[in-house]
């Protein structure tokens, strides 16, 4: 009998065998179907025990591979002509057991194979399971499979899995899990379209999943869905995701291969978010990539819609007293948020309100918007006007694309608004932003702005009134606003400013007259400047003398750091707590910490940065014109008691 047949004759009832007696054979290899066993050894006692072992099994045609095959076993009961056939064996892989279980009766097939405390790390020694097995560093593995057969009909596959204690790090460090303990089961039908379900629960552990981070020992986690495998795609029907009251998610989606691997489809029939939970167990770590992190969430949220093409296409959003608290930064806060969105459908009167809203300590109030919702596309339908710091903010134009809209094929949601400031109150304005307290009033237009992508662009001017003057911003480009290490670029314009005003403000000492100038190729990092060209002088129009106090005199020194000198302290200079000059400039060019300073003027040794008129006549110089930055920016904040002073000419 050649080794095959008899092979067959074990697994297949009806191929009459009425009693077999000792039987030993070896072969180089024998080819079943869809299977290859090499260096073959079989023997079998009339007892009914056997032993099968193999170098090497290749399965469907090389795809899968086991090494050192073996299995001792017993047939329970000999196969006959239409009689019954039971095997009981231990299988044997490369180091790994299993038990097997067979049964056939008439037409009928039923395999089983379990496996209990199994390594999940010893999975990587086998071939064909994919790359990230090898991931896996520790947890253990109980199983069982069963395989039922009946002639003529699909065969239907059932299992049950439980996973713990299981630990896996990628290389990059994107993915990991520790600790995990996951429980599955479910079942497969069809040999060509074939359909499965799976049910189950993550009940404990942590899990990384490149910046979504889960404990699970708060609360666990349960799945449900239904794959079918077709010609082209996966369709993925009756996903269910459900931790407690925090998340409930249920939907379809259709996953195409090749070509068409960007048309997917998702069906959400419903997500529910309930707060403070769903923030702290499912938002929190992803948004502190944007230092969202440590928020204060109460509300829900309700949310069904679709996707089609990879493309969102309709959905209806409702917001139910929404609170949101930056509570250790203390940024933002809003309050009682209430919306009802349901794009596309323009027979449906959307809108947003809320109860509060701050930023930092600027108290914009109540409020309330009309909006225009398209699928993924949100614009208000009409101005909107907020008294502010006793002036008032108008909000013209505001629209956010969202991700996965015919716009925006990214990750991050893109806004544009347009905006303007009238009579801001800078005392109450000041105050809140804890600027030194200046008095005056705010204004200002706001010209069309981006947030795409994470980086914000200003099309054409800011303009600012204020200090008597106008300060513009051009070219302004901020990146990760609210990520790690935020960037600043833009170019400012100072025009006829009020001196007097300015510098009373800032406790600089007092100056007289106007003041233009301008800082270009401003370059911020984490808020801090890095790199200008900046210039602040008398403008070339101011022909008359204007006055400087004593304070501010010795203000300007500090800048030079050369030798101090006693000029202002002889008994003829303390008669003075003001002089007159002429004309006053300085300028600094920032580069690698270092500021080269300019003024009006310069010869061999300094530079002039103000020219004095009128008696007594004093002339301010810079000797250094390479100053350390840091230590610049600390001479200005305080009054140095040795100064760099020339007086005359």
């Amino acid at each position: 009998m050649c080794m095959a047949s008899l092979v067959l004759a074990m697994l297949c009832p009806g191929l009459g065998m009425a009693a077999i007696p000792l039987i030993s054979i070896t072969a180089d290899s024998v080819d079943l179907e869809d299977a290859r066993l090499e260096q073959v050894a079989f023997s079998y006692l009339p007892d009914g025990d056997f032993h099968l072992q193999a170098s090497r099994l290749n399965l469907q045609g090389g795809n899968y591979v086991l090494e050192d095959f073996s299995t001792n076993g017993r047939l329970s009961q000999l196969p006959v002509a239409g009689g019954e056939l039971k095997i009981q064996a231990d299988v044997f892989v490369a180091g790994h057991s299993a038990r097997l279980e067979i049964e056939s009766e008439g037409d009928a097939i039923h395999l089983r194979l379990s496996l209990e405390d199994h390594s999940l790390a010893s999975l990587a020694g086998f071939e064909g399971l994919p790359e990230e097995a090898g991931w896996i560093s520790g947890g253990t593995l109980d199983a069982d499979f069963l395989y039922a057969h009946r002639q003529g009909k699909e065969p239907e596959i059932s299992y049950r899995l439980q996973i713990d204690d299981m630990a896996f790090d990628s290389p990059q460090g994107r993915f990991a899990g520790e600790s995990l303990y996951l429980q599955a089961s479910g079942s497969i039908e069809g040999s060509e379209a074939i359909e499965a379900t799976v049910s189950g629960a993550i009940q404990r552990g942590e899990l990384l999943i490149d910046n979504f981070y889960r404990n699970f020992s708060d609360a666990g986690l349960e799945f449900a869905f239904q794959p079918a495998w077709r010609e082209d795609s996966v369709q993925l029907e009756n996903i269910r995701l459900a931790d407690n009251s925090a998340v409930v998610f249920e939907g379809r989606a259709e996953l195409p291969g090749g070509d068409r691997a960007n048309d997917w489809t998702l069906e959400v029939n419903r997500l529910d978010l309930e707060f403070p939970a769903a923030y702290e167990r499912y938002m929190e770590a992803a948004a502190a990539a944007w230092t969202l992190d440590g928020l204060g969430v109460t509300g829900s949220i309700n949310w069904s819609g679709e996707w089609n093409q990879g493309e969102f296409r309709s959905g209806d959003l409702e917001v139910r007293d929404l609170t949101v608290v930056d509570i250790q930064q203390n940024r933002f806060a809003i309050t009682g948020l209430d919306t009802r969105l349901r794009p596309g459908d323009h027979a449906f009167e959307s809108s947003l309100g809320w109860r509060g809203l701050m930023f930092g300590r600027i108290n914009l109030g109540a409020g309330e918007i009309a909006l225009d919702s398209e699928p993924g596309v949100i614009a208000m339908v009409r101005p909107l006007m907020l008294e502010v710091m006793g002036g008032s903010l108008s909000l013209q134009e505001l629209q956010v694309v969202l991700p996965g809209s015919s716009g925006d094929r990214e990750g991050e949601p893109d806004i544009s608004l347009r905006a303007s400031l009238h009579e801001l109150d800078m005392e109450q304005l000041t105050k809140a932003l804890d600027w030194p307290a200046f008095s005056g009033k705010l204004s200002g237009e706001i010209p069309a702005v981006r947030l795409e992508d994470g980086v914000l662009e200003v099309d054409g001017r800011v303009l600012v009134n204020v200090f008597g003057g106008e300060i513009s911003l051009q070219d302004v480009r901020v990146e990760r606003l609210f990520g790690v290490l935020p960037s600043l670029a833009a170019n400012i314009e100072v025009s006829n400013l009020d001196l007097e005003l300015l510098t009373s403000t800032f406790s600089f000492g007092q100056i007289s007259g106007r003041l233009d100038g301008y800082v270009h190729e401003l370059r911020m990092l984490d808020w801090k400047p890095v790199a200008f060209d900046a210039w602040l002088g008398t403008p070339s129009t101011q022909e008359d003398k204007n006055n400087i106090s004593r304070q501010a005199v010795n203000r300007l020194t500090t800048i030079g750091g050369g030798r101090a000198t006693t000029a202002l302290t002889s008994p003829l200079m303390r008669m003075f707590n003001r002089f007159s000059y002429r004309r006053l400039g300085l300028g600094c060019r920032l580069s690698n910490n270092a500021c080269e300073v300019r003024g009006i003027g310069e010869d061999e040794v300094s530079v002039l940065l103000m020219e004095g008129a009128g008696i007594p006549k004093i002339t301010i110089r810079a000797f250094n014109r390479q100053v350390d930055w840091p230590q610049m920016v600390a001479n200005l904040l305080a009054i140095s008691g040795e100064q760099s002073i020339r007086t005359g000419n």
